[in-house]
Protein backbone atom coordinates (compact mmCIF):
# COMPACT_ATOMS: atom_id res chain seq x y z
CA UNK A 1 0.00 0.00 0.00
CA UNK A 2 1.57 3.29 -1.22
CA UNK A 3 2.52 6.25 1.74
CA UNK A 4 1.03 9.30 1.23
CA UNK A 5 0.01 12.15 3.54
CA UNK A 6 -3.22 12.38 5.40
CA UNK A 7 -5.43 14.61 3.72
CA UNK A 8 -9.12 13.37 4.97
CA UNK A 9 -11.37 10.89 4.02
CA UNK A 10 -14.36 11.46 1.21
CA UNK A 11 -17.70 11.59 1.35
CA UNK A 12 -18.24 8.95 -1.49
CA UNK A 13 -16.28 6.15 0.98
CA UNK A 14 -18.98 6.93 3.60
CA UNK A 15 -21.49 6.59 0.76
CA UNK A 16 -20.18 3.66 -0.57
CA UNK A 17 -20.57 1.89 2.55
CA UNK A 18 -23.92 2.40 3.20
CA UNK A 19 -25.31 1.24 -0.61
CA UNK A 20 -23.09 -1.95 0.20
CA UNK A 21 -24.49 -2.35 2.86
CA UNK A 22 -28.09 -1.86 1.70
CA UNK A 23 -27.41 -3.79 -1.44
CA UNK A 24 -25.72 -6.63 0.84
CA UNK A 25 -24.59 -8.23 -2.04
CA UNK A 26 -21.32 -9.83 -3.16
CA UNK A 27 -21.05 -8.97 -7.12
CA UNK A 28 -21.78 -6.09 -6.10
CA UNK A 29 -18.67 -5.55 -3.13
CA UNK A 30 -16.46 -7.30 -5.83
CA UNK A 31 -17.00 -4.93 -8.55
CA UNK A 32 -16.35 -2.33 -6.21
CA UNK A 33 -13.05 -3.46 -4.32
CA UNK A 34 -10.66 -1.05 -5.88
CA UNK A 35 -13.25 1.94 -4.57
CA UNK A 36 -13.30 0.32 -0.73
CA UNK A 37 -9.30 -0.03 -1.11
CA UNK A 38 -8.96 3.92 -2.25
CA UNK A 39 -11.55 5.49 -0.11
CA UNK A 40 -11.37 3.56 3.17
CA UNK A 41 -8.39 1.25 3.26
CA UNK A 42 -5.96 4.24 2.09
CA UNK A 43 -7.01 7.06 3.76
CA UNK A 44 -7.28 5.24 7.38
CA UNK A 45 -3.60 3.89 6.86
CA UNK A 46 -2.60 7.67 6.09
CA UNK A 47 -4.40 8.35 9.29
CA UNK A 48 -2.67 5.79 11.22
CA UNK A 49 0.74 6.53 9.74
CA UNK A 50 0.24 10.31 10.48
CA UNK A 51 -0.73 9.62 14.69
CA UNK A 52 1.17 6.72 15.05
CA UNK A 53 4.21 8.35 16.59
CA UNK A 54 2.11 10.15 18.98
CA UNK A 55 0.21 7.31 19.78
CA UNK A 56 3.76 5.39 20.80
CA UNK A 57 3.67 8.27 23.38
CA UNK A 58 1.21 7.15 24.93
CA UNK A 59 2.00 3.17 24.67
CA UNK A 60 5.46 2.34 22.83
CA UNK A 61 3.56 -1.56 22.76
CA UNK A 62 0.81 -0.48 20.38
CA UNK A 63 0.68 -2.66 17.19
CA UNK A 64 1.10 -0.14 14.21
CA UNK A 65 0.34 -2.70 11.54
CA UNK A 66 -2.33 -1.22 9.04
CA UNK A 67 -3.79 -4.39 8.40
CA UNK A 68 -4.27 -5.43 11.84
CA UNK A 69 -5.68 -2.64 12.81
CA UNK A 70 -8.28 -1.50 10.33
CA UNK A 71 -11.95 -3.01 10.54
CA UNK A 72 -12.91 -4.84 6.83
CA UNK A 73 -15.90 -4.23 5.14
CA UNK A 74 -17.12 -8.00 5.04
CA UNK A 75 -19.07 -9.10 8.22
CA UNK A 76 -18.24 -12.28 10.51
CA UNK A 77 -21.31 -13.65 10.13
CA UNK A 78 -20.78 -17.74 12.20
CA UNK A 79 -21.55 -16.52 15.39
CA UNK A 80 -23.84 -13.86 15.46
CA UNK A 81 -28.21 -14.21 14.30
CA UNK A 82 -27.63 -10.65 11.97
CA UNK A 83 -26.30 -12.29 8.54
CA UNK A 84 -26.03 -8.98 6.60
CA UNK A 85 -22.59 -9.09 4.65
CA UNK A 86 -21.28 -6.14 4.55
CA UNK A 87 -20.66 -3.01 7.19
CA UNK A 88 -21.82 0.20 6.88
CA UNK A 89 -19.20 1.66 8.95
CA UNK A 90 -15.54 1.71 9.20
CA UNK A 91 -12.96 1.83 12.39
CA UNK A 92 -9.41 1.52 13.37
CA UNK A 93 -7.86 0.38 16.94
CA UNK A 94 -4.78 1.36 18.57
CA UNK A 95 -3.61 -2.11 20.79
CA UNK A 96 -1.34 -3.86 22.24
CA UNK A 97 -0.89 -7.93 20.67
CA UNK A 98 -3.72 -10.13 20.98
CA UNK A 99 -3.41 -12.26 23.89
CA UNK A 100 -5.48 -15.44 24.61
CA UNK A 101 -9.10 -14.07 25.39
CA UNK A 102 -8.06 -10.57 23.29
CA UNK A 103 -9.94 -8.74 26.00
CA UNK A 104 -7.19 -6.64 25.96
CA UNK A 105 -7.72 -2.08 26.16
CA UNK A 106 -7.51 0.02 23.18
CA UNK A 107 -8.11 3.43 20.94
CA UNK A 108 -10.44 3.53 18.78
CA UNK A 109 -11.57 5.81 15.61
CA UNK A 110 -14.49 5.25 13.82
CA UNK A 111 -16.64 6.14 10.84
CA UNK A 112 -20.63 5.84 10.93
CA UNK A 113 -23.37 6.53 8.59
CA UNK A 114 -24.23 9.74 11.08
CA UNK A 115 -21.46 10.40 13.02
CA UNK A 116 -17.49 10.39 13.96
CA UNK A 117 -15.60 9.77 16.77
CA UNK A 118 -12.76 8.29 18.70
CA UNK A 119 -12.26 6.96 22.28
CA UNK A 120 -10.79 4.17 24.75
CA UNK A 121 -12.03 0.76 25.75
CA UNK A 122 -11.80 -2.65 25.63
CA UNK A 123 -12.25 -5.05 22.55
CA UNK A 124 -14.18 -7.03 24.68
CA UNK A 125 -13.73 -7.98 28.29
CA UNK A 126 -14.59 -10.55 30.75
CA UNK A 127 -16.73 -11.08 33.87
CA UNK A 128 -13.72 -11.77 35.38
CA UNK A 129 -12.06 -8.70 34.20
CA UNK A 130 -15.18 -6.57 35.45
CA UNK A 131 -14.44 -7.48 39.03
CA UNK A 132 -10.82 -6.76 38.97
CA UNK A 133 -11.75 -3.67 37.85
CA UNK A 134 -14.31 -2.81 40.82
CA UNK A 135 -11.41 -3.88 43.00
CA UNK A 136 -9.15 -1.41 41.52
CA UNK A 137 -12.31 1.15 42.63
CA UNK A 138 -13.19 -0.09 45.71
CA UNK A 139 -10.02 0.34 47.16
CA UNK A 140 -9.22 4.17 45.38
CA UNK A 141 -6.39 2.18 43.40
CA UNK A 142 -4.19 5.47 42.47
CA UNK A 143 -4.10 4.28 38.73
CA UNK A 144 -8.33 4.08 39.37
CA UNK A 145 -7.84 7.74 41.16
CA UNK A 146 -5.91 8.83 37.74
CA UNK A 147 -8.16 7.84 35.31
CA UNK A 148 -11.19 8.94 37.25
CA UNK A 149 -9.61 12.56 37.38
CA UNK A 150 -8.68 12.57 33.76
CA UNK A 151 -12.77 11.79 32.96
CA UNK A 152 -13.75 14.30 35.41
CA UNK A 153 -11.77 17.10 33.88
CA UNK A 154 -13.01 16.27 29.95
CA UNK A 155 -14.94 17.73 28.64
CA UNK A 156 -16.07 15.61 25.49
CA UNK A 157 -15.81 12.10 26.27
CA UNK A 158 -18.69 9.87 27.89
CA UNK A 159 -18.48 6.54 29.63
CA UNK A 160 -20.40 3.91 27.84
CA UNK A 161 -21.58 0.82 28.95
CA UNK A 162 -24.39 -1.02 29.36
CA UNK A 163 -25.23 -1.23 33.11
CA UNK A 164 -26.44 -4.10 35.45
CA UNK A 165 -29.65 -3.64 36.94
CA UNK A 166 -28.85 -4.36 40.59
CA UNK A 167 -26.14 -2.35 41.72
CA UNK A 168 -22.93 -4.01 42.35
CA UNK A 169 -21.08 -2.26 45.44
CA UNK A 170 -24.95 -0.41 46.62
CA UNK A 171 -22.64 1.21 49.46
CA UNK A 172 -19.71 2.72 47.55
CA UNK A 173 -19.31 6.27 46.74
CA UNK A 174 -21.94 7.99 44.73
CA UNK A 175 -19.92 9.33 41.56
CA UNK A 176 -18.11 5.97 41.74
CA UNK A 177 -21.42 4.11 40.44
CA UNK A 178 -21.26 4.70 37.32
CA UNK A 179 -18.15 2.91 36.64
CA UNK A 180 -18.96 -0.02 38.70
CA UNK A 181 -22.22 -0.91 37.17
CA UNK A 182 -20.79 -1.11 33.57
CA UNK A 183 -21.04 -4.81 31.95
CA UNK A 184 -18.33 -2.90 29.52
CA UNK A 185 -16.58 0.30 29.67
CA UNK A 186 -15.01 2.91 27.61
CA UNK A 187 -15.60 6.22 26.87
CA UNK A 188 -16.58 8.07 23.39
CA UNK A 189 -16.66 11.35 21.95
CA UNK A 190 -19.15 11.39 18.63
CA UNK A 191 -19.16 14.68 16.23
CA UNK A 192 -21.59 14.63 13.90
CA UNK A 193 -20.19 17.59 11.44
CA UNK A 194 -18.24 16.03 9.08
CA UNK A 195 -16.04 18.49 7.53
CA UNK A 196 -13.60 18.33 9.41
CA UNK A 197 -13.67 14.63 8.96
CA UNK A 198 -13.28 15.34 5.09
CA UNK A 199 -10.74 18.20 4.77
CA UNK A 200 -8.77 15.99 7.54
CA UNK A 201 -8.43 19.28 9.51
CA UNK A 202 -8.98 17.02 13.25
CA UNK A 203 -5.88 15.27 13.76
CA UNK A 204 -4.12 17.73 16.63
CA UNK A 205 -7.29 18.07 18.35
CA UNK A 206 -8.07 14.25 17.99
CA UNK A 207 -4.38 13.53 20.00
CA UNK A 208 -4.71 16.02 22.33
CA UNK A 209 -8.02 14.63 22.98
CA UNK A 210 -6.45 10.96 23.11
CA UNK A 211 -3.67 12.47 25.17
CA UNK A 212 -5.39 13.47 28.11
CA UNK A 213 -7.83 10.10 28.45
CA UNK A 214 -4.03 8.34 28.50
CA UNK A 215 -4.62 7.49 32.40
CA UNK A 216 -7.95 6.12 31.54
CA UNK A 217 -6.40 4.02 28.96
CA UNK A 218 -3.24 3.14 31.33
CA UNK A 219 -6.14 2.13 34.41
CA UNK A 220 -7.63 -0.31 31.88
CA UNK A 221 -4.33 -1.92 31.48
CA UNK A 222 -3.44 -1.99 34.46
CA UNK A 223 -6.57 -4.07 35.29
CA UNK A 224 -5.72 -6.26 32.13
CA UNK A 225 -3.00 -7.21 33.08
CA UNK A 226 -4.16 -7.96 36.84
CA UNK A 227 -6.84 -9.94 35.95
CA UNK A 228 -4.28 -12.17 34.03
CA UNK A 229 -2.74 -12.93 37.19
CA UNK A 230 -5.79 -13.88 39.15
CA UNK A 231 -6.76 -10.43 40.94
CA UNK A 232 -5.96 -6.91 41.30
CA UNK A 233 -2.26 -5.78 42.77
Amino acid sequence: MRTLAFSGFRPEGLDLLIENRLKNSKPFYDAHKADFKRLIQQPMAELIQEISGAMQEIDPLFILVPSKMISRVRRDTRYTRDKTLYRDHTWCTFGRPKDEYDSRPCYYFEIMPDSWGYGSGYYKVTPHELAVLREFILREDKRFLEAFSAVQRSKKFSLYGEEFKRPKAPDAKAEYQPWLNKKNIGLSYSCYDFQPLFAGTFIVEMVRDMKAIAPFYHFLCAVHEASKRGGAS
